[in-house]
């Protein structure tokens, strides 16, 4: 079994953002990794075929709520695109962090109540009048989820920033520190892995053991810093490393063998690529 950690589908909010421009590239695009067929084509259908041929059994669906030009998905779109597919996705619920606390905290009841979201997914790094994930604001929800026991996902690189023309320096791991030091039961699981920082967010990670570390994309070979990430994951963060794929800007088969690549043994394999994703979203 599979479970893809970044898997944005053709989602009707998605598709007139850069995700599904036909023939998009990102700054990390690369020959021996060219689009999907799905991506361009917009197609449910043949997203599902190519995960199949990939062998990814579940698609988790990372929520996104935004100000910016990434797009904003409602909450309730995610949840009638996981209705239509049950068995091949689950969501994380977006979260506008710039909404009143009260409002947020709403949401999240709703959304992984009612719902059946997994998690609860954030990009404070690139929210108008925020400086970082640590920004005391947030506090409220990271004690609601640890409270609740609920997973958070945060998305942290340097090209995120860049996309939407935010500070750089709030795309670092570093925060993480306080946030995992103040919420210690709070798991934390880290979208893009904070590429390029990866010194610092390994070393977070060897420091607080509710950090979670997702690099998806930035894990291929060609990528600087990926050896770095892979060497943490055989030797140290085994239960803690976890796949994604960045769909649609990767292939599905393509990112697969570009895990498998690394050459792991298989039981470590074998939880990087499901096990642990499963325990992360309390499904095992």
């Amino acid at each position: 079994m599979i479970v893809d950690m970044r898997l944005r589908p053709p989602l009707p909010s998605l598709l007139d953002t850069p995700l599904f421009k036909p023939g998009a590239k990102s700054s990390t695009s690369h020959a021996d990794y060219p689009r999907a067929p799905s991506a361009d084509a917009r197609s449910p259908d043949l997203l599902l075929r190519e995960m199949d041929a990939a062998g990814i059994e579940l698609g988790v669906v990372m929520g996104r709520q935004s100000s910016g030009g990434l797009g904003s998905v409602p909450n309730t779109e995610l949840a009638d695109w996981i209705s239509r597919y049950p068995d091949r996705f689950v969501a994380w619920a977006g979260i506008d962090v710039t909404q009143p606390m009260e409002q947020i905290l709403a949401e999240v009841a709703e959304s992984t109540g009612r719902r059946g979201f997994k998690g609860v997914s954030l990009e404070p790094s690139i929210a108008p009048g925020f400086t970082g994930t640590d920004d005391k604001r947030l506090y409220p929800l990271y004690d609601d989820c640890q409270q609740r026991d609920i997973p958070i996902s945060i998305t942290l690189s340097a090209i995120l920033q860049a996309s939407e023309g935010r500070p750089v320096e709030y795309g670092t791991p570093i925060q993480l520190y306080r946030v995992a030091l103040d919420f210690p039961k709070l798991a934390i699981h880290v979208a893009h892995a904070a590429w390029p920082w990866v010194m610092e967010m390994i070393g977070v990670a060897f420091t607080r053991p509710n950090i979670w570390i997702s690099p998806d994309q930035y894990l291929l070979p060609p990528l600087p810093g990926a050896q770095l990430y892979a060497q943490a994951a055989v030797n140290f963060f085994q239960d803690r490393t976890l796949f994604g794929t960045a769909y649609p800007f990767k292939p599905l088969p393509e990112m697969v063998s570009a895990y498998r690549s690394w050459n792991w043994p298989k039981l470590i394999e074998q939880q990087i690529l499901s096990e642990n994703a499963l325990r992360l979203m309390r499904m095992k």
